[in-house]
């Protein structure tokens, strides 16, 4: 037989190896079953896009949902302020309104005002006891404006009919705003209203030609100002006879404004120079943690003294301390103290802080306080028109605080003020006084002082450079 014809070899198979084969056929898995191997391979990939999506839900919602603070888009407009108005104000019905403006008279009350001004007593009288709620009237002072409301239904006509009172605002202090308005028959509602104020600071540079006085009047300043300007320079300058023409004046104070741009009140004075026969004066505001603010040189030392030498503002010198002819008795004997001529009414300051030892009357002095000072110091202002209001013996007055007013009591040729100054009941020339400064700053103290010099120089260089020129607002 050849070999095209000769069958192909059988593969021998062992008997375990057939028994497989044949085990993997009868146990031959049905379609649609998964293996384990892809169950696992499954949950990885499920576990990867859950991760996957929570991270993008993550990142659309941190750029495009919620505001980024570091990437806030800054608007011009802003933010509305919170609403002033009572809720229940929105549902009253609307009505025409108008106003007018009443001011109130000295020896006046607000009851009075109202009834001057037509308004029924028994609407002013509600309102009044709605504003007792919040406020006294009786705290209100001559001058006082008051804004008087008259309100119509819409289909009246305002200027034939009659209206009926609506309430009334006023602003009894720089930062405060009362506003009463009608809600009903005779219901009133009332708001107290805080007005925020913001300081705005200003220059006077003037040279002196006639006085210190008016050369800051005519820079702009506020009278009030003025006179703590020259109650500051007044422990270490007789302005009776050291002022001289050509001295020169600087001045750096704040004025407070209202969200309408109108003056509010008057602020304080920051920085004050005066050059005076050549010597220069200058003086420096710091406020302390107690909330106290006084007046330093630059190196610390306090500009206010144990007691001032001049008690009263505005006054001339008329008679000085020593050995004289009296006007009235006729014989020569000892001026004790200095007289300051001034108009009956001139306000009279305590010339240092102390105890009221004596309030009373006298043949001589007339009427005359008596204050006793530490280190052994008496001061005695006479012949005043009256005494501050609640003075009393024992009561504890404070530096420049008013005590009475000056008049012509007792002997007397004219209104003025006689001041003595007595050391350990001997009586001293209050005019070569020489008293040291009342506080020496420590370290801190110089630290928070050359802070408040760097922080006044800046503003000063400021205003200078707006227009090259110091200014400041017009005379009032």
């Amino acid at each position: 037989m050849t070999n095209a014809f000769r069958p192909a070899p059988i593969s021998e198979t062992t008997p375990t190896q057939a028994s497989e084969m044949l085990s993997e056929k009868l146990v031959e898995k049905p379609p649609g079953t998964v293996t384990p191997h892809q169950r696992r391979r499954a949950r990885r990939y499920f576990t990867l896009s859950f991760f996957f999506f929570l991270v993008m839900a993550l990142w659309l919602l941190t750029n495009y949902v919620l505001p980024d603070p570091n990437k806030a888009d800054l608007s011009a407009r802003p933010a509305p302020a919170p609403t002033l108005i009572m809720t229940n104000w929105q549902d009253i019905t609307p009505m025409h309104r108008r106003s007018r403006t009443a001011t109130l008279k000295k020896s006046d009350s607000l009851a009075a005002l109202l009834a001057r001004e037509g308004i029924e007593p028994v609407a002013a009288d509600a309102a009044l006891d709605t504003l007792q709620e919040v406020f006294d009237a009786r705290r209100l002072k001559p001058g006082q404006i008051v804004r008087i409301f008259t309100e119509w239904s819409q289909d009246a006509d305002p200027d034939t009919d009659v209206g009926r009172f609506a309430g009334f605002d006023l602003i009894p202090s720089p930062r405060q705003r009362i506003i009463l308005r009608r809600t009903g028959h005779l219901t009133f509602d009332i708001v107290d209203q805080n007005r925020p104020l913001s300081d705005r600071f200003f220059v006077a540079d003037a040279l002196i030609t006639s006085s210190v006085y008016e050369a800051a009047r005519a820079s702009g300043m506020a009278p009030s100002l003025v006179v703590d300007m020259i109650r500051l320079f007044s422990f270490n300058i007789d302005f009776q006879r050291d002022i001289r023409e050509g001295d020169q004046l600087e001045v750096l104070y704040s004025r407070r404004f209202d969200g309408r741009n109108q003056l509010a009140e008057e602020g304080d004075i920051l920085y004050a120079a005066l050059t005076n026969r050549g010597k220069r004066y200058t003086y420096w505001r710091l406020e302390h943690k107690d909330g106290s603010a006084a007046f330093y040189d630059e190196t610390g030392k306090s500009v206010q003294r144990l007691l001032m030498k001049t008690p009263v503002d505005g006054a001339r010198l008329s008679s000085r301390f020593g050995m004289r002819r009296h006007p009235i008795l006729g014989y020569t004997r000892l001026h004790r103290g200095l007289d300051f001529a001034a108009p009956t009414g001139t306000p009279i300051y305590a010339a240092g802080t102390g105890t009221v030892a004596n309030v009373s009357r006298s043949r001589e002095y007339g009427r005359f306080v008596k204050i006793q000072h530490s280190n052994g110091y008496e001061t005695v202002y006479a012949h005043l028109s009256r005494f501050a209001r609640g003075l009393k013996s024992n009561a504890t007055v404070r530096q420049g605080q008013i005590i009475g007013f000056v008049g012509m009591s007792g002997l007397a040729t004219g209104p003025h003020l006689h001041y003595e100054v007595l050391h350990y009941g001997k009586p001293v020339n209050p005019r070569t006084l020489d008293l040291p400064p009342g506080r020496q700053l420590d370290a801190a103290g110089m630290t928070a002082l050359n802070a408040s010099i760097a922080v006044a120089q800046k503003r000063m260089r400021s205003l200078a450079t707006r227009d090259n020129t110091l200014r400041s607002l017009p005379r009032r």
